[in-house]
């Protein structure tokens, strides 16, 4: 299932290693270089953007609900969620923490927690009004994440429909468990948070990449998934990244495993370089400067100290 080569170049008399690994289950490659410098790790001050309130922070100003949804906005003491203006889906929502600016080691588990409830009440009411299949909870933290309002906020977009990665997962589920067993018992396995697994794939899809698979249901295990995207996103910052990617992908019909992904993105800066070039974009080849061997050796010493 997994597979890796080195390949040889000679730079000016002196010779450069690539490994090349291929991923059987994702019919992926990427490559690792080993180069300093993929990722911007600088943080610069973008005070002036923090201090200017944005449309979430006047939440009377933005979309409503319908009348089917029975309300026009669903809301706690930490979040507030509200139609998608631009939709992905059929059904997409917006659901923004109600800080205006949060760092990531301020991302607590009650306060995700509490971002996922909505999120899980917008499901649930969806589904009482539709057919839905899929959903999946969608968070760009930061502009370098795609983000385009620094005011931190998740997605939920469900549907009939699986987006492509949950078309393959469903289509390929027994092979999926499998992958997911092999990536448990190699050196990548963190460990469990709760019911939840830990692990950093062979192939990633991103920079620092840790993916989590959970055991329950996702109605019934959104405390234990705040739990392990608080110490990932600790863990982020503690390694100089304030940008990041998180999806959660959960199949109501339990075609595939709960499970979420997460990628840290180049850190916010006033002359941004992206992180996705033509071997992301166009070949479909991810290019890292750190095995995710090393990765999960990191953030198993990070937890302990925790």
């Amino acid at each position: 299932m997994f597979q890796k080569w080195v390949e040889k170049a000679l730079v000016e008399g002196k010779e450069k290693e690539i490994e090349v690994r291929k991923d059987v289950f994702w019919q992926r490659r990427c490559r690792i270089i080993g180069r300093v410098g993929l990722e911007l790790t600088a943080k610069e001050n973008f005070d002036e953007i923090i201090e200017k309130p944005c449309i979430f922070c006047m939440p009377e100003k933005l979309a409503k609900f319908g009348n089917e949804f029975g309300r026009e906005m669903f809301e706690n003491g930490y979040a507030f969620l509200f139609p998608n203006i631009n939709p992905y889906a059929r059904y997409s929502s917006v659901c923004a923490f109600k800080k205006h600016y949060i760092k990531p080691e301020e991302f607590k588990a009650e306060i995700i927690e509490k971002n996922l409830e909505l999120c899980i009440e917008y499901i649930k009411k969806v589904m009482e009004l539709d057919n839905i299949k899929y959903a999946s909870i969608n968070w760009n933290y930061l502009m370098p994440a795609g983000a385009s309002i620094l005011h931190p906020h998740t997605q939920v977009v469900a549907d009939e429909h699986p987006t492509t990665y949950m078309e393959k997962v469903a289509e390929k589920r027994e092979q999926f468990r499998e992958y997911i067993k092999e990536e448990m018992k190699s050196e990548r396995f963190i460990g469990k948070i709760g019911s939840i697994s830990l692990f950093t794939p062979f192939v990633p899809f991103g920079f620092n990449e840790i993916v989590g698979v959970v055991s329950g249901e996702l109605f019934s295990s959104i405390d234990e998934i705040a739990q392990a995207l608080e110490a990932i996103i600790s863990y982020y910052g503690s390694i100089g990244r304030n940008s990041f990617n998180v999806c959660i992908y959960a199949s109501i019909n339990n075609e595939f495993p709960l499970h979420f992904r997460c990628i840290t993105r180049q850190n916010i800066a006033k002359y941004y370089r992206n992180d996705a070039m033509f071997f992301e974009r166009l070949h479909s080849e991810v290019i890292l400067e750190k095995k995710p061997e090393e990765v999960a050796k990191e953030i198993k010493e990070y937890l302990k100290m925790q």
